[in-house]
């Protein structure tokens, strides 16, 4: 016998008549459309080059922050109570916690604020210690 895990299923229907039900699959298509027309154009191929160059250069690494920062991997770990070697290892991660993440950026002289983004609009979500202080918060208020 298979030890199976139950997937919950959303039971909502989706109203087929709806104008909205359709609007994502063509936002898709026209954009797709639009972006190909752009490519095609030289001067659009050179301008959408550019945007993504400023886009890319608005994005970086662990490793790279840290460089940005001027702060070696020894200072790092100092701050975060950790080795060298860890933060090495850190830095080479594709996957962490976001604890951890948030420990690396406040090392580094930052915050970390994670946003999801949604079509009706975006959510800054609350994180480990953020959590807990806002329920916290709440509870007060309610007491």
């Amino acid at each position: 016998m298979t030890n199976r895990k139950l997937i919950p299923v959303d039971e909502r229907k989706v109203d087929e008549s709806d104008s909205a039900a359709g609007e994502y699959e063509e936002a898709s298509r026209l954009g797709r459309e639009i972006r190909e027309k752009i490519l095609a154009n030289p001067l659009g191929r050179e301008s959408y080059e550019r945007a993504v160059a400023e886009i890319e250069s608005h994005q970086a690494n662990l490793t790279q922050v840290r460089k940005l920062r001027s702060l070696a991997q020894s200072t790092v770990a100092e701050l975060m109570d950790m080795d060298q070697s860890e933060i090495s290892r850190l830095e080479r991660r594709t996957d962490l916690l976001l604890s951890t993440l948030r420990k690396f950026i406040q090392a580094t002289g930052g915050d970390l604020h994670l946003i999801a983004h949604f079509p009706e609009g975006n959510v800054e979500l609350l994180i480990g210690n953020e959590f807990s202080e806002e329920v916290s918060e709440t509870s007060d208020v309610n007491a």
